[in-house]
């Protein structure tokens, strides 16, 4: 009895304690709440992976809740670190895994603990040991698919797609991700309302596997409903009826909804598209979808700034009308003064004032009308070129992987070259295929895309030269680690120009290599040929390959690595032999942003001539490629 009774007295107080802790009467007791800290001590023991994503949730643990407190907070501290241990163990399927936590030698479940870490004096830091064991890892041994209600399997499922096979690990991550990817097939399939009702996962410790069932209700095979637009008070809702990619009554794809929420955020003149759709089928058993949009600013304004060594600065102006007519029709204009801090003050520097049209779904649906003009003053190496330009033409998406752009171009310029004016009347046809498989357009991952570019110009002042620019560029992303945070990128470009003369070609027409976004570490146009003066030649052909090594850090920031080589040549094809191509690394660092990354890159000519200058700098918008 008196034993009892002691028992009884020391659970009590624990039981006090916690009350007053929750009751916040403990606050007036800072110097006693305060006074004592701990320090978990940790020995694993079994799985080496494990071990160490244990100590890192130990690490993380220490630092997010410290023990520090009272002796009942430090206590309880425990316990919750060693359940999260006891958690974390059992998701990644070691269901056989021993935890044994103490202070002082007595077990943190037991009320001794408490009085242990009491009677210790104030400073002392208190230990914290705890024992793991993971014991082995427990495999799948059957996945099993049905329906409620019954015990046959559910037909038509490819297993290969849930991600999980007998014999895989028990990692509760992996069997959840397994469920949703069963509910992407079951909803690819036109089973619009298809639901996961319950996933069992049954442990034998015996065989030290787990048999994983899923219990999944397809329901109803359904069809693309009517969809009703909501929300904006700017856009002419009937037009955009002609955005919707499919036709009520076609089978049900979930593909087909992303496509609609694509067609609807490209516009640009919303700031949030929600697709919500219905939760039963309408008597035509067809799935209506809600539209609930939020309009943008219909106007804004904005500037950029971006910076090379050998260019200086430019800075960029522009304003924005995103819905001109209440059919998502957009209006830029913008001005931009560049080569600032390079030369002579007003001699050496250029300017560009720009103003560009697009009509979204010009006579068929998924093609654009652009409009754009342009009057400029270019200041770069190799010329000196004061135009106007003039652009009208068609883009036209053909699916969510085809685009190509098509139109007609008009160029009037005088452009100056080692002191001699040449004055240009240029009419051409600029056309435009890509091929996208990237999975992000700012910064992808993973993908690749493929572009192919032509344009026959021909010149109707007394030259009249005729000549064809061709170019194909391809670029790669490889995710070769944890999922966007290390990344592969690699670059390949080749140009040719097929003209009646060489000479006739107007030198902002030619190629030229080296810069920001071509071969870093040279400078703009002059990876390629040189006059005497060290000024750029240009060329009737270009070579470019770039790699680069890309890796996050953190949440925000990221760095590189890279290499790029290329060059201009004189002909039709590249020689080799007769000019070897220029190559430069170096590193740079990214900061991540919502509307893009912003990157410093610091270039080294790796095969530099004495005109070239012993690195570059270069701080823009946007990766490299």
């Amino acid at each position: 009895m008196i034993r009892l009774r002691h028992e009884f007295l020391r659970w009590a107080r624990i039981c006090c304690l916690a009350a007053l802790t929750s009751a916040g009467i403990v606050s007036l007791f800072p110097r006693l709440a305060e006074a004592r800290t701990g320090k978990i001590v940790l020995t694993i023991h079994g799985d080496e992976r494990m071990s160490t994503d244990l100590k890192e949730l130990s690490e993380d643990f220490q630092k997010q809740q410290p023990l520090t407190g009272d002796a009942l907070a430090i206590l309880q501290g425990a316990q919750a670190v060693a359940s999260q241990f006891n958690i974390a163990l059992r998701s990644r399927g070691f269901y056989d895994a021993t935890i044994n936590a103490t202070i002082e030698g007595r077990p943190i479940a037991d009320a001794s603990a408490l009085e242990a870490l009491e009677a210790r004096p104030d400073a002392d830091e208190a230990n914290v040991d705890i024992a793991v064991d993971t014991g082995p890892r427990f495999r799948i041994g059957s996945i099993a698919i049905r329906p409620p209600g019954a015990q046959q399997s559910l037909p038509g499922i490819d297993r290969a797609e849930l991600g999980i096979a007998p014999g895989d690990p028990a990692d509760a991550a992996a069997i959840i991700a397994a469920q949703n990817k069963l509910l992407d097939e079951l909803r690819k399939q036109g089973h619009a309302l298809a639901a996961i009702k319950d996933r069992e996962v049954i442990v034998d410790h015996a065989t030290k596997e787990a048999e994983v069932t899923f219990v999944a209700a397809p329901g109803p095979l359904a069809k693309m409903g009517p969809v009703r637009f909501t929300g904006t008070e700017q856009v002419d809702t009937a037009w955009l009826q002609r955005r919707v990619p499919f036709k009520e009554g076609e089978p049900y794809s979930p593909a087909k909804v992303e496509e609609l929420r694509g067609k609807l955020t490209s516009l640009g003149t919303f700031n949030a598209v929600r697709l919500k759709p219905a939760t039963e089928l309408n008597a035509n058993g067809e799935l209506p979808i809600e539209a609930e949009l939020t309009d943008r600013l219909q106007r804004s304004i904005g500037f950029g700034v971006s910076y090379e060594t050998q260019l200086g600065f430019a800075v960029e102006g522009f304003w924005v009308h995103r819905n001109l007519f209440g059919q998502a029709e957009s209006l830029r204009l913008s001005g931009e003064v560049n080569h600032l801090g390079q030369g002579y003050a007003i001699l050496d520097t250029g300017f560009a004032f720009r103003a560009a049209f697009r009509k979204p779904d010009w006579w068929l649906p998924g093609q654009d009308l652009r409009l754009e003009a342009a009057a400029l003053r270019e200041v770069v190496p190799a010329y000196t070129r004061k135009a106007a330009t003039f652009y009208g033409g068609f883009d036209r998406i053909y699916s969510p992987r085809w685009q190509a752009r098509l139109g007609l171009a008009a160029e009037i310029s005088d452009i100056t070259r080692e002191g001699v004016t040449q004055s240009y009347r240029l009419l051409g046809l600029q056309g435009t295929v890509l091929y996208n498989r990237a999975n992000s357009d700012l910064d992808p991952t993973r993908g690749y895309r493929i572009e192919f570019n032509v344009q026959p110009w021909i010149d109707t002042g007394p030259g009249g030269d005729f000549f064809t620019i061709l170019r194909l560029t391809g670029r790669h992303y490889w995710d070769i680690a944890e999922p966007g945070r290390t990344v592969l990128a690699t670059r390949a470009s080749f140009g040719t120009e097929p003209a009646s003369s060489i000479g006739g070609i107007p030198p902002d027409k030619l190629f030229y290599a080296g810069g920001g976004g071509s071969v870093r570490g040279f400078v703009y146009q002059t990876a390629g040929p040189l006059d005497a003066y060290n000024n750029p030649l240009g060329g009737a052909s270009v070579v470019e390959a770039n790699i680069e090594l890309r890796q996050r850090i953190g949440k925000a920031f990221g760095a590189v690595a890279f290499v790029d080589a290329g060059s201009a040549y004189p002909d039709y094809l590249p020689n080799f032999s007769q000019l070897a191509p220029r190559v430069g690394a170096g590193v740079g660092i990214r900061y991540y942003t919502d509307f893009g990354p912003i990157r410093a890159d610091v270039g080294i000519p790796l095969n530099r001539r004495p005109s070239d200058p012993p690195f570059g700098l270069y701080v823009s918008l946007g990766q490299a490629f």
